[in-house]
């Protein structure tokens, strides 16, 4: 199909926003994938491109062969189909990632053309912003430990937003931090060049940030921006690990900084990173967006199905 040839997909600019946002801004959408900074900042990395059709959003990530399940009125599962048919043609996969667990329960007949797996490695982190505050209860209670040693440690720490001045000395933290962290054995390998994206657009994106200062030092800092009415996204904390607490209170000093504005705050996902995972849910998040998969099942005509069950009893995005 014509309207679905590869070649009319457009790489993501940040010129893209305002076009991009009339669609994703409505949904109020929770999953941070479709966060357009998101889009932007890790979009050279991954090849992202997108398209309307019938005045929805297509995102296709190159990198992966990947399709994002359409932003914008969800399409029946024979309009789906459409899509992935004109993928294969393209000898692409014609798959879909981050379907919700709604879409799939309303749609059963689903089950006759995709296989859908959940995507733990892609799964959000939603925290409540009130309760990275005030730090209350057993599984929060080292965090707010470490807090006050560095409280203790550091009376005279300063707390100041992040403006272009600083953007050089956060650049250079977050190098040494991967350096400490071994980014390339972890997994973090392409997170400074998204980082340099985002310092380089900072201000057409209406990206935030926080930085804290010790001795005049930046030991630690946050960006983050709007993910819809009650949620920020936080795309960047990074703090110096010789500096004991300097992780802990860049998370507080954020959630306190957002909470007049948003009750919830998501940390992302964890990309199936073990050291990472283990740090996001000792943060004792509210709940883990899951969303999943939809791969493309061989030899099934698009012409005939039959409806079949299964249940996929998750949260829902939006």
């Amino acid at each position: 199909m014509k309207d679905l040839d590869i070649n009319t997909f457009r790489d993501i600019q940040v010129s893209d926003r305002e076009i991009l946002n009339r669609i994703l801004e409505p949904e109020n959408k929770m999953l941070c994938s479709y966060n357009f900074s998101n889009l932007y900042i890790w979009g050279d990395i991954y090849k992202t491109k997108w398209k309307i059709f019938k005045e929805r959003l297509l995102i296709y990530n190159s990198i992966d062969d990947f399709l994002y399940m359409p932003a914008g009125r969800d399409f029946e599962v024979r309009e789906l189909l459409e899509i992935s048919d004109a993928f294969i043609a393209q000898k692409k996969g014609g798959n879909f990632m981050f379907a919700s667990a709604d879409y799939i329960e309303k749609n059963k007949d689903i089950a006759s053309y995709f296989r859908a797996e959940p995507d733990r490695d892609n799964a959000d982190y939603i925290y409540s912003t009130r309760k990275l505050v005030e730090m209350k209860g057993k599984k929060l209670h080292r965090k707010k430990n470490l807090i006050s040693q560095f409280l203790r440690n550091n009376p005279g720490y300063v707390l100041r937003k992040l403006e272009q001045q600083f953007f050089k000395d956060c650049f250079e933290l977050a190098e040494k931090w991967c350096k400490i962290k071994n980014c390339n054995q972890s997994g973090y390998t392409h997170e400074t060049s998204a980082l340099k994206r985002a310092f380089d657009n900072f201000k057409e994106l209406e990206l935030e940030g926080l930085v804290i200062f010790v001795r005049d030092r930046i030991v630690a800092f946050s960006i983050f921006d709007r993910q819809n009415r009650n949620t920020a996204d936080l795309h960047f904390e990074k703090y110096d690990p010789e500096i004991k607490g300097s992780e802990q209170v860049i998370c507080w000093e954020t959630a306190k900084y957002l909470l007049d504005r948003y009750e919830y705050l998501n940390r992302e996902e964890d990309m199936g990173i073990g050291g990472l995972r283990q740090a996001k849910i000792s943060y004792d998040p509210e709940y883990l967006l899951i969303t999943y998969r939809l791969y493309r099942k061989e030899n099934v005509p698009a012409s005939t199905s039959q409806s079949e069950g299964g249940r996929y009893d998750q949260r829902k995005d939006g």
